[in-house]
């Protein structure tokens, strides 16, 4: 018996010859066949194994040959499915689908039939019918976890990521250990623009491919979306170090140092990662905007002007139109740049303008035109100016977010009866709207070639009442940021707001830690409200009252009896300026176009005054980098300042 069995154990088999196919030896299967065939030419079988071994070394026209002779000695259904794979990879599509008929009809319930049915029908372009084949096959293995991922696979190239996803959900409960499930998923998650989401995905495959660059890249890139900057930037220089030459690493990476204040190393980045591929017009804009933040302006207008008239998609071309906007309204070419900054509208979700056309500034006829809100509620504040250019054109009627309405309604326009405030579940069209317009878009939509000019839209009690009669005129304002002899408390009341929307990707770079303004705590005299929400005041270096709660108007209140207002670059810059109280900025080097030389004027006393608001006085970081240390110097200024204030 033991002889029989070792002589047994040595007699080859199609099966033993398949089992060293599947672990890589491909060989020593061939050899293996070969002999078999040697012995039995007639071996279907064998020759069906053999137009295997063919495919997996990459002779698909060898694999259909091999596969022919099996079916002419044996017609089997899964001798069909190899042929039809082996004529697919050749792109013979219709052959291949009939091949793959005949296999279905023979082994109606072999799963493999339908999934090569389904490739042979997507490659004729017959998608809907190849996801039919797929569900065919995961109703016969219900608990497959790769059936469930070639169904998804299919759905997220018909453009169905949503089902797609709650397929690949699937197929993560019946697999969770398969690596390769949570790289499909996470990567239809970002397909679905949930990049967030895909992280603790991407992980586990980095986790299982520590060398993997790939694997490393796209979890780098789901932490920058995350907000996990620190951790990114490693995961990616890791990735990058792997793979000198690939572009989407270096520019992620430069991202990432972009976020985090680090404009140098983001500049090589995003400069190698467009040396690497020169025609890639998403990476010139993304250089561009480093060079931009960087002050050289002139390079990154160059950059964009490229991409704009070169042969790059539209919405790359939208992307440098609108960056190319920012430049110039940063350099007070307001005419050309109001145009350009056009180019954000494609690249915005679409507004809820109830299907109304675009107004061009024409008259109405007396029919209202829908103005409404963009973007943030700073943005809005901003550009409410716009809206008396607007009534000399056509009756107004006015749609703010919730948060600004109240504080809206007070603004002399809406509480005058000149402008109509949209209420909440009031439509439009309704109203008799026969146009709109996004309040952003007034500038170039009324042809104005500088910035309209400031005046005080709300009178609050202790808000300092109107300007003269200059209405708005730069030299009504002193060097502090104050209206001319305007009195100062004792003790001297001042608003801070230290940090922004940390879900905005630069709010590293424009907000700060609170113990950044501990210089604050020397300054004798002066008490500090809180204007800051969702921030504990107990992490300030000195006491403060909080913020109460409420919206905007009630902030706008609060704020109308401080002596002067200390923030960031939020919302709470723009309403102690549309307020008229002197509001000084704390700005982050490379700051937005609206705080840049453009948008300042000279001055009496070799200063320059902002024309947004002319109350407003700047503290800009002076220098560029990571961390607590670029607020330094401003905010030094900023106590020395209060100083002079206080003595007063």
């Amino acid at each position: 018996m033991p002889h029989q069995n070792r002589m047994a154990t040595q007699t080859p088999s199609v099966e033993q010859a398949l089992a060293l196919l599947s672990v890589g030896d491909a060989e020593r299967a061939a050899a293996m066949l070969r002999t078999l065939l040697r012995e039995d030419a007639s071996d279907a079988e064998a020759w069906h194994a053999m137009a295997c071994v063919a495919r997996a070394g990459g002779d698909a026209q060898s694999a259909v040959a091999l596969a022919g002779r099996a079916i002419g000695l044996r017609p089997e259904g899964h001798f069909h499915i190899t042929l039809a794979h082996a004529l697919l990879e050749q792109e013979h599509a219709e052959p291949a689908r009939a091949a793959a008929h005949v296999a279905v009809m023979a082994t109606p319930r072999d799963p493999r039939a339908h999934e090569v049915m389904a490739a042979c029908l997507e490659a004729l372009g017959r998608v809907q019918d190849a996801e039919l084949a797929l569900r065919t096959a995961l109703r016969l293995r219900p608990l497959d976890c790769e059936k469930h991922l070639s169904l998804a696979a299919c759905l997220a190239r018909q453009g169905k990521v949503t089902e797609a996803l709650q397929v690949s959900e699937k197929a993560l409960r019946l697999a969770p250990d398969t690596i390769f499930a949570h790289n499909q998923h996470a990567l239809l998650l970002e397909r679905a623009g949930r990049m967030r989401e895909a992280a603790p995905f991407f992980a586990v495959v980095a986790e299982a491919f520590p060398q993997d660059a790939a694997a490393l890249a796209n979890y780098g890139a789901a932490l920058f979306a995350q907000g996990a900057f620190e951790k990114a930037r490693v995961v990616l220089q890791d990735s990058a170090r792997r793979v000198l030459d690939a572009p989407e690493t270096r520019t992620n990476l430069g991202l990432v140092q972009m976020a985090l204040g680090a404009l140098d190393a983001a500049e090589q980045e995003l400069g190698a990662a467009l040396s690497a591929r020169p025609q890639d017009a998403r990476l010139a804009v993304n250089y561009g905007t480093v060079l931009a933040d960087l002050g050289r302006r002139q390079e990154a207008e160059a950059l964009f002007r490229q991409v704009e008239s070169g042969q790059a998609s539209e919405q790359d071309r939208a992307r440098a139109r609108f960056n190319l906007g920012t430049v110039l309204l940063a350099e007070g070419r307001f005419e050309e740049g109001w145009q350009a900054f056009e180019a954000r509208q494609s690249l915005l979700p679409a507004s809820q303008t109830e299907g109304l056309p675009h107004w061009d500034g024409t008259a109405t006829g007396g029919s209202p035109v829908l103005l409404y809100a963009e973007q943030g509620l700073g943005d809005t504040l901003q550009f409410l100016r716009y809206v008396e250019p607007a009534l000399d054109h056509a009756p107004v009627l006015l749609a703010v977010p919730e948060a600004l309405r109240s504080l809206v309604a007070r603004m002399e326009f809406v509480s005058g009866g000149r402008v109509m405030l949209l209420q909440k579940g009031q439509t439009a069209r309704s109203v008799g709207a026969v146009a709109c317009c996004s309040l952003l878009s007034l500038p170039a939509c009324l042809g104005l070639s500088e910035p309209y000019p400031w005046r005080q839209m709300v009178c609050l009690p202790g808000a300092g009442g109107r300007l003269p009669e200059e209405n708005g005129q730069l030299s009504a304002y002193g060097p502090e940021g104050l209206p001319a002899a305007s009195p100062v408390s004792k003790p001297l009341r001042a608003g801070l707001c230290w940090a922004g929307n940390p879900g905005y990707r630069f709010d590293r770079r424009r907000s700060l830690a609170p113990a950044c303004l501990a210089p604050l705590a020397d300054v004798p005299g002066v008490v500090f409200q809180s204007l800051q929400r969702d921030h504990a005041v107990a992490d300030l270096p000195f006491p403060a009252t909080p913020l109460p709660e409420g919206d905007l108007l009630s902030t706008a209140c609060l704020m109308a009896g401080l002596d002067v207002v200390i923030t960031v670059d939020t919302v709470i810059a723009h309403l102690a300026g549309v307020l008229g109280k002197p509001v000084w900025l704390l700005n982050r080097f490379g700051g937005d176009w609206r705080w840049a030389e453009g948008s300042s004027r000279p001055v009496p006393g070799g200063e320059r005054a902002n024309l947004w608001y002319p109350s407003l006085r700047l503290f800009s970081q002076p220098v560029y980098g990571e961390g607590n240390g670029p607020w330094a110097e401003p905010v030094q200024a900023v106590a020395d300042a209060l100083c002079k204030l206080v003595k007063m």
